[in-house]
């Protein structure tokens, strides 16, 4: 199984601090944003490899990289920022990859059981799943939103108007595909949320693992970044040791 994590946003709404630092190594509670999605793909012995995707200063991210030991095989590839579907199937096609992939986003802060999102997928024997979480029913236009029904997602809408949302069912950054679902990916500039889920849901072929995050926090904005520093100073403890 290949890890994929998309992290080829320019982080211009993140401007000037992305001027300096590339958007995926900004630090949040101590470490780079990149790393946490590394953390929740890595803990899913399953995965042999993680490919990170990239559309500028590879460079600066594979330096930072190359000076981690993670305990896994991490390698970067440079992308178009195609959004979701475009960067996936470019990584996708270069790397001439056939296994079942997990995605992860990479300017998600969050604590995502990956081997029990995987035992799920196993479980409901579908081409792909999608994790979950409920966000406050005011919030809904800023997501891609699922209705579940005995676990299978009948409908996905990306960032519905609060009045269309079929639930409060927001996508959690993190889906699992295995070929025959990745094989109907073009390249394009285009979401995965705004083509292929939308596909998969009415046959039946995309499953909604809901979970309850430790923690999810965006930091599309200045806003929301200095949001997900404080709060996550609150969530996670200092480690004053040192280890």
């Amino acid at each position: 199984m290949i890890g994929i994590i998309l992290a080829a946003g320019r982080g211009t709404r993140l401007r000037p601090l992305t001027y300096a630092i590339p958007k995926p190594l900004l630090p949040v509670g101590g470490k780079p944003v990149l790393e946490y999605a590394i953390e929740n793909l890595k803990a899913c012995k399953e995965i042999k490899k993680i490919y990170v995707a990239v559309s500028h200063s590879r460079e600066l991210i594979e330096n930072y990289l190359q000076h981690v030991d993670y305990g896994i095989e991490i390698e970067t590839v440079h992308t178009l920022g195609w959004e979701t579907g475009g960067d996936l199937k470019t990584i996708i096609t270069s790397k001439e990859i056939t296994d079942n992939v997990i995605v992860a986003y990479g300017d998600i802060v969050s604590k995502i059981d990956v081997n029990e999102m995987l035992n799920f997928h196993k479980k409901q024997n579908k081409p792909a799943t999608v994790a979950l979480f409920a966000v406050p029913k005011e919030d809904v236009y800023r997501f891609g939103i699922a209705e579940v029904q005995n676990n299978l997602v009948k409908r996905f809408v990306e960032k519905p108007k609060l009045e269309d949302a079929p639930s409060n069912l927001a996508n959690a950054g993190y889906y699992i595909l295995e070929k025959s679902a990745y094989s109907k990916l073009v390249m394009e500039k285009k979401k995965v949320e705004e083509t292929l889920f939308p596909e998969l849901a009415p046959s039946g072929n995309l499953a909604g693992y809901v979970c309850k995050p430790d923690y999810w926090l965006d930091i599309g904005t200045i806003e929301s970044y200095r949001k997900a520093n404080r709060m996550i100073e609150g969530i996670i403890a200092p480690n004053v040791n040192g280890k």
